[in-house]
């Protein structure tokens, strides 16, 4: 499961990578004299230290040129070299790729595409890529939690004590009145246990506390 930032550091919806993201996109090229991490942090709305943090991934992940300050006290300067597109790159401080969270992406960008029910076997299959495999186990809890969380309907529900590919609960996305389909950004499980929805930037679903479990949990 995939830590969540919490709502309070989302705008409009969109985490602070994201914004820094659309700002360097946005931002002058080399040939323009680039931006600096005050020009990204300010058009952002973003803590210049997390700017400074995300751009050393950048940098090292080649998505972006760094060219030092020619005279001390001078800011360095940034320019994109390497367009990924809409989405922020997700990357570590040395570059390398971040996939945590990729494979629950994958599984609701399945869910939504499909025009009928799934179940966990199929769903892995379908969502599985190289970059981020899906396991059935992965999928089977992914599909359950949904559920609950009131984004799936149950079609046909796995019989007690049966095994096998024939006896896997069936789920489809539930029908959803007009202008409340749910958004692209996937329902995430995190660590809490909980849903949240970045479309909505809230949590949409917990699960239940019984007063024992939470003085022996």
């Amino acid at each position: 499961m995939s830590r969540q930032p919490h709502a309070a550091t989302l705008r409009a919806g969109l985490s602070p990578r994201q914004r820094i993201w659309q700002a360097v996109r946005q931002a002058p090229g080399r040939d323009c004299g680039g931006f600096t991490i005050d020009d990204i942090s300010r058009a952002a709305k973003v803590e210049v230290t997390t700017v400074r943090e995300y751009f050393k991934g950048l940098v090292a992940a080649g998505y972006l040129g760094r060219e030092e300050a020619p005279h001390r006290g001078q800011n360095a300067r940034y320019w994109l070299v390497r367009d990924a597109g809409i989405e922020a790159p997700r990357v570590r401080r040395d570059g390398s790729e971040v996939t945590q969270g990729l494979g629950q992406e994958q599984m609701w960008r399945t869910l939504r595409m499909l025009n009928g029910d799934t179940n966990a076997r199929e769903l892995a299959a379908h969502a599985s890529t190289s970059r981020a495999p899906v396991t059935e186990a992965a999928a089977a809890q992914y599909l359950s939690t949904l559920r609950q969380a009131g984004y799936l309907d149950i079609v046909r529900p796995r019989p007690t004590g049966k095994a096998g590919t024939s006896h896997r609960a069936r789920y489809r996305m539930k029908p959803f009145p007009h202008g409340a389909a749910p958004g692209p950004k996937p329902p995430m499980l995190c660590r809490a246990k909980v849903v949240f929805d970045p479309n909505l930037m809230a949590v949409v679903w917990a699960p239940e506390i019984t007063e024992e479990a939470a003085i022996h949990g």
